[in-house]
Parts: structure tokens; C-alpha cells; sequence
């Protein structure tokens, strides 16, 4: 299915060449109004919230009226329109109507606060913003700080001087006149996503359409359109796009929520609409394998269910695989500037798996210089169709390549003999103590596997000797009595010495985290800064 070809004279690791299926220079609106037109009556989506249903002939309907009715009120190609919404049931022909007049999507995730959505909103300059009309408010503060007059449109009902979404999908009587704005597929942009934010503020990657239908096609041997797929995440990760982009032009069923990931709603949802495509974060499926319901949910409908976003114990996906009858659990591994996942787990390993046929990597030393099978380097990667760079941020986007025009991940990892890539941790992330090399994510996946652990975070407290301290933040789970000692002591027995946490053990009762559940370390570190201030005052 997947394979990872080296060339030991080159020392560049591909894919398994797979043919292109689209033109490089249409747009993700052109193929997906030939996949509605393809399966017509069959269910596109599913709201649990509301029970609405959409087939792709009415979600086709949807999104012509309201690029139609978008038109009419003076817009047109080359703007960029923000989105802050929860999938909910009219989400999916507001984006397909964006893309089908020409324009680009940013998207935002409903949780972002006022620092977020401000650094976002004025790198992107929206004209136009769809929003949960729960969010209007704060939105609208932005918008007014920040001088932009863009008009809001509200999922949800409307309030002030905001309209409601649904004034878009009125009639136009001349639907079967519409054809979509061409574009150049391969060099105009089709979405801006968030990069993570881990580490810092987020930036706008920028990506054409090219890219994303050559990304989301390589999961054509994956799903089909028997299948019924489910993601918690919003249009915010691009994990949200995979599913919508890649279900839809696959003639898929997707399930759809407003509400936050809980385990139990996780479960409900897979037995109630028989999903048989999942995909989660690693945080999701560490608390799923906890769940008490995991052991009376029928899983027998479920073939796949995809982890992406970080790294996943082997434990806890084979203590999944063991709960499911008919399918399992597979790594992904991508990032938000590759617009989809480059490397698909589908053995039982503790790696991300085999490269898919649109990407090319190498692993580079601390030189520069590329490394060959087992040894450990920098990931740096090519797509058939580049990310066109972070949005308004130039320095950025000079400095995310290297002279050969790859991109530089940051992540730390290596090939084994049978083409399996490894992720050993990030760049940015390593614990530097006494000249010794310390892998956060190691010891937080052998933490999380404890029972009385919820969630864990590794970092360095500043030290003028060693030059960082390991520290610990931990979330116990609900009735653990675990203390500061027992888990000093389960490092100090699993771990080498100098992976002991010389700089403390915190407890809290819950972690700062991305929406698509990765933990912030730069808010983790900024506690940890507090704490370090503190202890020396």
C-alpha cells in the first residue's frame, strides 16, 4: 500500500510513486462539484447535534446559492475570508462557496482568545469572517481594535449588526447558470491554516489547491465512498481539512459536532452512525484507552482510526487494537505545511510508517550533511506542490528552507533498513542537562501510560550549571493519590540518571493545549518560569 524507497547514492528517502489524479491548475471547487454531481443522492453529512442530513446534491445546492449570493454583494477572487466556527451543519457550502468564487479561507479555531484571534487577524486582514455566534462579540472587539471593517456572518442565529449565514442560501433562480471562478491551482492560494503554536505565536500556512488535492488523494486507498468518517477537529488543523476535503471528493459520509471531545461522546458516536474512519489526536486516544465505556461500545464498524498530531505510545494503540474486531489503530504522520500526513504507520512498530508517494525527505546531521539508514538528523521534506509560504511573513518563509528547497520540520527522527520513519522528538523541545540530550516526549509516553496519569509535560527549568533541570507537570486522573515522590521515583527507575527530575514534580489541574490537544510548552514553560522566580525570591 505505502512503501519508502531509499536511494543510498542520493540518501533521499520517497514514497512509492503514485499517478496524479487532478490537473494541477484547477480548483478544489471544480472537483468538488464533480463529485456531488457523481453521488447526487448519496448522504455527504451528518449533524449529531441537530440530525440534519445533507446529500451532495443539496450540500452542492447550498454552496452555489451562497457563492452566488456572495458574488451579489460585491465579492470576488483573491480575498481571504476568515472562518471561527465548530463544524457544524452549514460550515462545509459556506467554505465550498468561498473557494468556488475564487477566494481563500483562513481559518480560525472557535476557543482562540483575544491574543490569538488579534496576532491572527492582523497578519491576515480578512474582508469577510463566518463565526459561531457565540463568538461575534469577542470578534467584533477585534475587528473594531484593529480597524477592519469586515462584515460578519454568524453561524447560529445572528445578533447587532451581524447576519446570520442563512440569508446566503436563498434562491437565485439561475443555480444552473453557476460555474466556479478558475484559478491557477498550483501558485493561488486555497486555505491558510495555523501552524501549531506550541512554541510560539502561530503563523498562516499558506496553501495552494494543487497541494491539497495532491495530499488528500493519497488517502484514496485508505477510505472510499462506503466509508463514514469522524474528527473532532475544526477547520482550524488540518486535520479538520483532511476529512473535509478528502471525504468529500471521495464521496464519503461524514459525522459532524459541535460539542468538545469527551472519550464517552467519542465512543457514542462510533457505534450510533457505524464510523469506520477515525481521526484523532494523541491526547484523544490516551484518554480513550482509559475510558471505562471503551470495554461495552460495539467497535465492530471501525477499520480505521488514525492518530495524528504527536507522538502515540505503542501501548496505548495496541491496548485500542485490542478493543477492536474489525480494524486498528495506525500513526499519521504530517505536518500543516505538507497539507496533509507524510507517512502512514500500518505495522506494528513504535514508528510513523511508510512515506506516501507525494513527498521526498531527507535527514540531515547538526553539519548539514544527510544522514543514512539508523541515523538521527533533522527531518526536512519536498511535496510535489510546495506550501506557498507562512501568510505575510516573508523572514519566515525564507528561513523555513534550506538551499535545496526543503523544509525544514524541526523534528528529530530516522529511517530504519525497511524504510519505517522514527520521530525521536522536536528540535526546540530538547531538555539539555549536564551536556546530556533528554527526550521529553519519551518519558511523557511512558508517564501517561501510569493509571493515576492523565496528561504529562516535560520541560527544562533554567539552571545557571546544568543548564536545564527536567521538571514535570502532571494532571492526575480523578481519585489518584499519587504523590511528587512515586513519580520522581518511576523516572529515576525507568530513565538514566540524568533524565531524573532535579527540577520538581508539579501537579495541576489541567494542562494548557492546542485545540486539536497538543500541549502548549511555551505557556507550560512560562509557569514553569513563575515557579523558577518564585523558588529563587
Amino acid at each position: 500500500m505505502f512503501r519508502t524507497q531509499f536511494d543510498k547514492e542520493t540518501k533521499l528517502w520517497k514514497g512509492r510513486d503514485s499517478p496524479s489524479l487532478y490537473n494541477p491548475k484547477i480548483s478544489l471547487a471544480q472537483v468538488f462539484f464533480r463529485t456531488c454531481l457523481n453521488f447526487g443522492p448519496k448522504i455527504a453529512q451528518i449533524s449529531d447535534d441537530s440530525g440534519i442530513q445533507l446529500t451532495y446534491d443539496e450540500l452542492r445546492m447550498k454552496t452555489i446559492r451562497a457563492a452566488q449570493n456572495l458574488q451579489k454583494r460585491g465579492y470576488h477572487s483573491k480575498e481571504v475570508f476568515g472562518i471561527v466556527a465548530k463544524n457544524s451543519h452549514h460550515l462545509a457550502p459556506i467554505v465550498f462557496a468561498s473557494l468556488a468564487i475564487g477566494s481563500a479561507v483562513n481559518s480560525l479555531d472557535p476557543s482562540f482568545g483575544k491574543t490569538e484571534l488579534l496576532h491572527m487577524l492582523k497578519i491576515i486582514t480578512p474582508t469577510l469572517i463566518f463565526c459561531d455566534v457565540e463568538s461575534y462579540d469577542l470578534l467584533k472587539e477585534c475587528l473594531v481594535e484593529l480597524k477592519n471593517d469586515a462584515k460578519i456572518f454568524t453561524f447560529g442565529g445572528s445578533t447587532d449588526d451581524s447576519e446570520q449565514v442563512e440569508n446566503l442560501f436563498v434562491e437565485t433562480h439561475n443555480e444552473a447558470e453557476f460555474v466556479p471562478v478558475e484559478v491557477d491551482g498550483e501558485n493561488d492560494t486555497a486555505i491558510i491554516v495555523c501552524s501549531s503554536g506550541t512554541t510560539g505565536l502561530s503563523k498562516g500556512v499558506t496553501l495552494s489547491h494543487a497541494a491539497l488535492l495532491d495530499a488528500n488523494t493519497q488517502f484514496n486507498v485508505i477510505f472510499s465512498s462506503y466509508d463514514v468518517l469522524l474528527a473532532f477537529s475544526s477547520l482550524y488543523w488540518v486535520t479538520g481539512w483532511i476529512t473535509l476535503v478528502g471525504g468529500t471528493i471521495n464521496g464519503a459520509t461524514r459525522i459532524i459536532t459541535t460539542e468538545s471531545y469527551t472519550p464517552e461522546l467519542h465512543l457514542r458516536l462510533i457505534e450510533k452512525y457505524r464510523v469506520s474512519f477515525g481521526l484523532s489526536a494523541p491526547h484523544h486516544i490516551a484518554l480513550l484507552s482509559k475510558c471505562g465505556r471503551l470495554h461495552h461500545t460495539d467497535l465492530s464498524s471501525l477499520k480505521l482510526l488514525t492518530v495524528a498530531g504527536g507522538k502515540c505510545s505503542l501501548n496505548v494503540q495496541n491496548e485500542i487494537n485490542a478493543r477492536l474486531p474489525n480494524g486498528k489503530v495506525f500513526a499519521v504522520y504530517g505536518l500543516s505545511e505538507a497539507g496533509s500526513g507524510m507517512s502512514v504507520n500500518l505495522g506494528n512498530t513504535d514508528s510513523v510508517g511508510q512515506l506516501l508517494g507525494y513527498c521526498t525527505v531527507k535527514i540531515v546531521d547538526e553539519d548539514g550533511k544527510r544522514c543514512g539508514v539508523g541515523e538521527k538528523g533533522e527531518i526536512c521534506f519536498k511535496t510535489n506542490y510546495k506550501f506557498l509560504g507562512y501568510y505575510g511573513n516573508q523572514k519566515a518563509t525564507d528561513e523555513a528552507f534550506d538551499e535545496e528547497g526543503y523544509f525544514l520540520t524541526a523534528d528529530i527522527g530516522h529511517f530504519d533498513e525497511d524504510g519505517n520513519l522514527f520521530i525521536v522528538d522536536r528540535k526546540k523541545d530538547i531538555i539539555k542537562y549536564c551536556n546530556f540530550q533528554i527526550s521529553p516526549s519519551q518519558i511523557e509516553s511512558f508517564l501517561i501510560e501510569m493509571p493515576d496519569i492523565k496528561s504529562a509535560c516535560l520541560i527544562g527549568m533554567p539552571d545557571e550549571v546544568a543548564t536545564d533541570l527536567p521538571a514535570a507537570f502532571i494532571v492526575r486522573t480523578k481519585g489518584s493519590n499519587i504523590i511528587e515522590t512515586d513519580i520522581f521515583n518511576l523516572v529515576a527507575d525507568h530513565f538514566a540518571d540524568y533524565c531524573k527530575l532535579r527540577g520538581g514534580v508539579y501537579f495541576v489541574e489541567s494542562l494548557p493545549m492546542t485545540p486539536s490537544g497538543k500541549i502548549l510548552r511555551r505557556k507550560v514553560k512560562d509557569l514553569a518560569t513563575d515557579l523558577n522566580s518564585n523558588r529563587i525570591n
